[in-house]
């Protein structure tokens, strides 16, 4: 199994870019899913197709998965109740289901989960997602840690407060306890995937402007520091030479200082180019992505 995720600041073109490698890594006869991580879902659009809250048949061997957020949610405070209501409960607090989802924090976990239900099933031999522009990538590796912090201090006091917990609800304290260790092993799991080079790799996606190189080159930096994988650099709406005017010129030359520079910067890495489509690209239009990134051989799966 490969797991390809797609990364970047809003707005650079993350959601094109999964789309079209979705659609490359199923023609290489992969069994491909395109998942989005985004709550904002662009999937649906780009492949004009209505992903449901299950993976949806898109093309041969390709399927698009946008999960509900406000289901899965429901679904996550379900699975987790006994744990959420002990923590909670701690700072005083009532926490709705169907509110749940709303917290910071809390996407993070709610996708981490559906991403692992999939890659426990292990029905696609290629997983490319399309990530919130918080690079989500982040709080995945930094997960492990924490709940294993939260795991330790239970189990250190588990003999002072986990038979208060049982004794005001038979059980409750051990459902506690499996619950938090549940989400640990999950947790856990999912940093070994990202950070093994033969199954994971992040593609970050970028635009040729300083906000948007700056953010990227911090992106790199900090998921390498966790050991993770950075394949190739995706530079999106490069203005062509189609144009001479005075604008395009200067737009011009301005981009290629910052291409030049990442290519440079990154000459362990594939760095691909796609050109500005000067519109929005979706249904046929990603026939040209894909032949832009992968038939002229600037990317492979």
């Amino acid at each position: 199994m490969r797991l390809i995720y797609v990364a970047g600041k809003g707005g650079v073109g993350k959601s094109v870019t999964s789309a079209a490698t979705g659609m490359w890594a199923s023609r290489q006869g992969k069994e491909t899913l395109a998942f989005s991580m985004d709550p904002a879902h662009s999937l649906s659009d780009i492949f004009e197709i209505d992903l449901g809250s299950k993976p949806t048949q898109i093309s041969d061997r390709l399927s698009g998965y946008e999960p509900d957020l406000r289901e899965e949610s429901r679904n996550f405070y379900r699975r987790y109740k006994s744990m959420l209501t002990a923590l909670f409960g701690l700072f005083e607090m009532e926490v709705k289901p169907d509110d749940f989802g709303s917290m910071p924090g809390v996407n993070e976990l709610i996708f981490m989960d559906k991403l692992y239900d999939v890659l426990l099933e292990k029905t696609y031999e290629i997983i490319v997602i399309d990530s919130a522009p918080t690079a989500m990538v982040l709080p995945l590796l930094q997960l492990p840690s924490v709940t294993t912090g939260f795991v330790t201090r239970i189990l250190g006091v588990r003999k002072k407060w986990m038979g208060v917990l049982n004794m005001l609800e038979s059980g409750f304290g051990d459902a506690v306890l499996n619950e938090v260790r549940s989400m640990r092993m999950k947790a856990e799991t999912m940093r070994t995937v990202l950070i093994d080079p033969e199954v994971a790799t992040i593609n970050v996606v970028t635009i040729p402007e300083k906000a948007a190189v700056m953010e990227s080159r911090r992106l790199i930096k900090t998921v390498e520091s966790h050991g993770v994988n950075v394949s190739s650099i995706i530079i999106n709406h490069v203005v062509g030479t189609g144009c001479q005017c005075d604008y395009c010129l200067h737009k011009r030359e301005s981009q290629l200082s910052y291409i030049d520079e990442l290519k440079k910067d990154y000459n362990n890495k594939l760095v691909a180019t796609l050109p500005d489509y000067a519109g929005e690209v979706k249904g046929t239009g990603l026939e040209q992505v894909v032949r832009d990134l992968y038939e002229k051989g600037q990317l492979t799966i």
